[in-house]
């Protein structure tokens, strides 16, 4: 029996973890991959504001590049936003592994929660490994949760494929490509990852093809996930809490969701303390998490929506002439977690 299952041993999850267990809390973290980080599924880009969570980061080993810029490039045109250390490039998998650190002994691998049922006083959690029990559960484990679904309903996704190849480059600024004779619905990206270089694209129906014909490269290692581009329509349940992918809390148009995840895994704790204060798990207990996660990131998320819209229906001339003018404005005020 255990005071908190949380399901998903990504970052997100494995941050609410150790939040709730250094609360007191007795909890579990339910994770279906054999080993914490691996496979890959997502970039390893992630703002200077990692630091207002983890502030011992760069003692970890997991920085890999340091970059000041995100350039956009357009057919014809390209605008640069600039900000000094505005994002680390990290090794995702050693990052979740540093991560998991204060709660290993808590975490169960290679364990897939197929069913949850809500009971009067408290839940049971199905999985392949047996059947478990807790008084609520944090459902963590990102976009594609079927968990999650059974709770908030369908979820908006594209896919996100990521290449890395063995070249070496250090430079201190990501480009994204938008080029609407390859890709209509999405981007291309470049991120310097010290010792070697990744290539991406997100989008609905992307291949790999459109990488190797986009970049010209071959020989790289291949990954790819799933990402939310909008956020559900509800994020709680009596006596469970969606957070990080499964709620849909990342950057619309970029995909980023490390920030927005750890953000958001802060208020659950807090709303997770609140509710075993008052011994109240009932939805309307349970809502005050939504209201605050929905005022701190909501403003964010929608522009991102918009700016996304935006670059769907716009051809490749409209581009070229929103980022010349673009060029016009300085940028310096901008927190890089509101771009990338």
């Amino acid at each position: 029996m255990f005071d908190i299952a949380v399901i998903g041993g990504g970052p997100v999850g494995l941050y609410a973890a150790a939040l709730c267990k250094n609360m007191g809390y007795k909890i579990a973290v339910f994770e279906e991959d054999k080993e914490i980080g691996k496979p890959l599924r997502c970039s390893g880009l992630i703002s200077g504001n990692i630091h207002k969570f983890l502030p011992q980061i760069e003692k970890w080993g997991v920085i890999e590049n340091e970059v000041d810029a995100a350039i956009l490039h357009s057919k014809r045109s390209k605008l640069a936003l600039k900000k000094r250390k505005a994002a680390y490039v990290i090794n995702r998998s050693l990052f979740d592994k540093k991560l998991s650190e204060p709660v290993e002994k808590d975490i169960i691998l290679d364990c897939r929660v197929i069913g949850l049922d809500v009971l009067k006083n408290g839940m049971k959690i199905k999985t392949n490994k047996g059947i478990f029990e807790s008084e609520m559960a944090l459902i963590c484990n990102g976009p594609n949760s079927m968990i999650g679904r059974r709770f908030s309903g369908s979820m908006q996704v594209v896919k996100g494929l990521i290449a890395i190849k063995q070249e070496r480059n250090c430079a201190k600024n990501v480009d994204l490509y938008f080029d609407k004779g390859f890709l209509r619905d999405g981007f291309f990206w470049k991120i310097p990852r010290g010792r070697t270089t990744e290539y991406g694209v997100w989008g609905k129906n992307v291949k790999f093809t459109d990488i190797e014909k986009f970049f010209g490269i071959k020989n790289y290692e291949k990954f790819a996930g799933l990402i939310p581009v909008k956020p559900v329509r509800k994020s709680f349940s009596e006596r469970i809490l969606l957070v990080g992918g499964a709620a849909g809390q990342s950057k619309p148009w970029s995909g980023g969701g490390v920030i927005y995840g750890l953000t958001c895994a802060e208020i659950a704790a807090k709303i997770v303390e609140k509710a075993f204060r008052f011994n109240d798990f009932s939805e309307d207990a349970l809502k005050e998490y939504e209201i605050g996660w929905r005022r701190k990131i909501e403003k964010q998320i929608k522009f991102g929506i918009a700016f996304r819209k935006f670059l769907e229906k716009s051809n490749d001339f409209q581009l070229d002439i929103a980022f010349r003018t673009g060029k016009l404005f300085s940028y310096s005020w901008m927190d890089m977690d509101f771009i990338v």
